[in-house]
């Protein structure tokens, strides 16, 4: 009996065992099935995502990632000349600096924005004279909404060339007439020039550029 009952547990040792490593080749395996389903389903997703292989749209997604908040951009002001306009005949020319604030860039490569002409005392002065206004009544800037600019042909950074075609604005009952105004965009480590840094040298290379028109569109804001 004694050798039967060892022989016995002996067995059903090893039966054990037997089950034991058939137990745990299992829980591997699943686990190895797992996993591999896992690593497909990542693919899968990467290969889902969409990515541009244009580096210039990659640069526009890139900084679209990073535009918070949303801001104003303002042209750098630049010198300009108006015609002082009383009725229908011209005064006299008037200096000073305008600048272009941006609230909207448009799919047929033009933009929109508010157009300021800021006026020094001594065009003032000269703008009272000629008018018969008193001093007082001569702002220091003018502005006009809703201007429709365009890019001059062949631009491209480091400076952006925009023009305005033949405007006027109203100031204090008299008119300054513009026969055209160029603004332009520096090239430089924020977001918006660099928008129009990629945007003029896909219109140049005549390649696709409504994506980096729309992410412009989100970075900037209409002026307040």
């Amino acid at each position: 009996m004694k050798n039967y009952d060892s022989g016995g547990s002996a067995l059903l040792a090893a039966l054990i065992g037997d089950e034991t490593d058939k137990v745990s080749m299992n829980l591997k395996l699943s686990n190895a099935i797992s996993v591999f389903v896992c690593l497909l389903a990542a693919a899968a997703f990467a290969q889902s995502t969409p990515r541009s292989s244009d580096p210039e749209e990659a640069d526009a997604e890139t900084a679209e990632a990073r535009q918070s908040p949303q801001i104003v951009y303002t042209t750098p002001a630049k010198t300009s000349v108006a015609k002082l306009k009383i009725g229908e005949s011209e005064a006299c020319e008037v200096r000073g600096k305008v600048a272009f604030t941006i609230t909207a860039a448009n799919y047929d490569d033009t933009m929109v924005g508010t157009l300021v002409f800021a006026i020094p005392e001594d065009s003032r002065k000269k703008i009272a004279e000629v008018s018969g206004e008193p001093l007082t009544s001569i702002p220091a800037s003018v502005a006009r909404k809703d201007v429709v600019a365009g890019f001059r042909k062949g631009t491209s950074c480091p400076i952006v060339s925009i023009e305005i075609g033949a405007t006027e604005l109203d100031l204090a009952g008299v008119k300054l007439s513009f026969n055209r105004v160029v603004v332009n965009v520096i090239e430089n480590t924020e977001e918006v020039p660099r928008h129009f840094c990629v945007w003029t040298r896909q219109i140049n290379a005549n390649r696709p550029h409504r994506g980096v028109i729309a992410s412009l569109n989100r970075l900037i804001t209409v002026e307040q």
